[in-house]
């Protein structure tokens, strides 16, 4: 059967394998996609972004299933086309975006703990400078997460789109023949490019060589072509490739666990690289006649691989499986795991302020949330602690007749050592806190600090709290401030590490963190 009548052109073993691999592909790419929606707002999947995560595993199948399915089934030219370029041009768009915005967000979470530790609180409050945003690291988080998942990634996307529809409209423009040559008419596209190659019989039922060279050179032959675009392209992923592997390389960016995010962006980056430069080396190599000739390993490559393509599908589907099967994975067994210890003592809120209550184990989860970019929440206890500890010490200097009116009038402040003369655990512990107590002079510049610090939303570590709460310490704090007026927000920071960042700890401490609790 003539195989440009025939869609299917199934042929033997080979045919039968290649058409399990596509109905495994589907299966393959679409249950975790349409799975990973009920774990779309877990701390998993949003480090990685759900809406990069979740377009980008949609264009890795396009791009991927069409270079797969060729193998057995005529397609159109232009379906083709478009998802060489387009759909993979998307895929590589959103890879990229997730690496770059892994990046940014883990100098910003650094910048946090470097600029907003205890220490650095209080002598910043009490030069009032704490408030001054720092503009470059302040503008990272908007850009990472709006104008590059978002607002980059679609001018991206739809520049690519009119790049593509330009070079196939000008290859068509060139185009003396009687038909039109990338069109909507199912063909054996992979067979008609590599014959055309070679000037075999290129099916485009012309007479002659001299008319099936020209079609090539149309297709693929010259710069212009529109079959070179997804060259140009791939050219320059692999470039940003190698940048992100080098920044990944001299960089401290670390995964908080085993097969994390730096892991996915690392070695996708990696394999993507090496894919692209041995495509692109058998492109140009393949139009050397003594180099087909020979018999070597990498000829050899060069035809099991069907020019490359196959390279793409092995990407393709490595690339599914880091950046979507594995956080799937992982969440499905946190989700196990949370139901399996839901009545162990370590797995409570109480137990939780315990941790809370440990500097060590503070510092593990701060190293935790800054691999998470949630590390503000951690920077917000410590520094709400610092709060009360200086409640606590004003209260007591007050009570012995040590502020007098003009230490009052001149805002006195607090030294170091008064704040660590204090306990490390939660103030609230204290039988001296009173959440309604008035907020004294004296404090005012370190609430204030903390206010402009953490609450307000244009804030350089502003934590993510209902805009309820925010509306209502932004009230009080200018009617009647008391000491407690930051408790609702701790109240839901807490809340949120124990959700979100919690867990992590508990999987990696558990046996140690049980003896822990044990000894209390």
């Amino acid at each position: 059967m003539n195989n440009e009548i025939s869609y299917f052109h199934i042929n033997g073993l080979e045919g039968i394998v290649y058409l399990c691999a596509n109905v495994f592909c589907i299966f393959y790419y679409f249950i975790p996609l349409i799975w990973i929606f009920h774990y779309k707002h877990w701390y998993i999947i949003k480090q990685r972004n759900f809406i990069l995560t979740f377009i980008g595993g949609i264009a890795n199948f396009i791009s991927t299933f069409s270079n797969l399915v060729t193998q057995i089934l005529n397609i159109p030219c232009a379906v083709s086309y478009y998802c060489a370029t387009v759909a993979t041009a998307i895929m590589q768009l959103c890879f990229v975006n997730r690496a770059v915005r892994l990046i940014f967000l883990y100098k910003l979470n650094i910048f946090k703990v470097t600029e907003l530790s205890q220490k650095k609180f209080i002598q910043k409050s009490q030069r009032n400078t704490i408030v001054e945003p720092n503009i470059y690291y302040k503008s990272i988080y908007k850009m990472v997460n709006k104008r590059i998942a978002y607002i980059t990634t679609i001018i991206l996307m739809l520049l690519s789109l009119i790049i593509s529809i330009v070079f196939h409209v000008m290859t068509e423009k060139q185009n003396d023949y009687d038909f039109i040559m990338c069109g909507m008419t199912p063909i054996n596209i992979n067979k008609r490019i590599s014959e055309g190659n070679h000037n075999n019989h290129y099916g485009f039922n012309r007479r002659d060589n001299k008319d099936i060279k020209s079609v090539y050179e149309l297709l693929m032959g010259t710069p212009f072509s529109m079959f070179m675009l997804p060259i140009y392209f791939g050219i320059v992923f692999t470039i940003i490739c190698i940048v992100i592997v080098i920044i990944f390389t001299i960089t401290n960016i670390k995964d908080d666990q085993k097969f994390g995010i730096k892991f996915d962006c690392f070695s996708n980056a990696i394999v993507s690289a090496i894919a692209e430069i041995i495509y692109i080396s058998f492109f140009f190599l393949k139009n050397n006649e003594e180099f087909l000739q020979h018999d070597n390993i990498i000829t050899k490559l060069f035809k099991n691989t069907k020019e490359g393509i196959l390279l793409f599908i092995i990407v393709g589907f490595y690339l599914h499986l880091t950046s979507v099967i594995i956080p799937l994975f992982k969440c499905i067994k946190a989700e196990r795991l949370d139901k399996y210890y839901e009545n162990e003592p370590t797995n409570t809120m109480q137990y939780f302020y315990k941790i809370l209550n440990s500097p060590n184990l503070v510092e593990e989860l701060k190293s935790i949330a800054i691999q998470e970019f949630v590390v503000e929440n951690v920077l917000f206890w410590e520094n709400y602690c610092i709060l009360q500890k200086l409640v606590i010490r004003a209260k007591h200097k007050q009570n012995i007749g040590e502020i007098d009116s003009s230490s009052s009038n001149h805002f006195g402040k607090f030294s170091l050592q008064d704040i660590y003369t204090q306990s490390s655990g939660n103030s609230h512990d204290e039988d001296s806190y009173d959440p309604n107590y008035p907020l004294l002079p004296q404090l005012v510049p370190y609430f204030n600090a903390f206010y402009h610090t953490f609450i307000d939303i244009d804030g350089p570590a502003a934590v993510n709290i209902s805009g309820s709460t925010v509306r209502r310490i932004y009230h009080d704090f200018y009617t009647y401030p008391t000491v407690g007026i930051f408790d609702e927000a701790k109240d839901e920071v807490v809340e949120s590490m124990y959700l979100s960042i919690f867990p992590i700890l508990l999987q990696q401490n558990r046996k140690q963190l049980g003896d822990v609790y044990s000894h209390n």
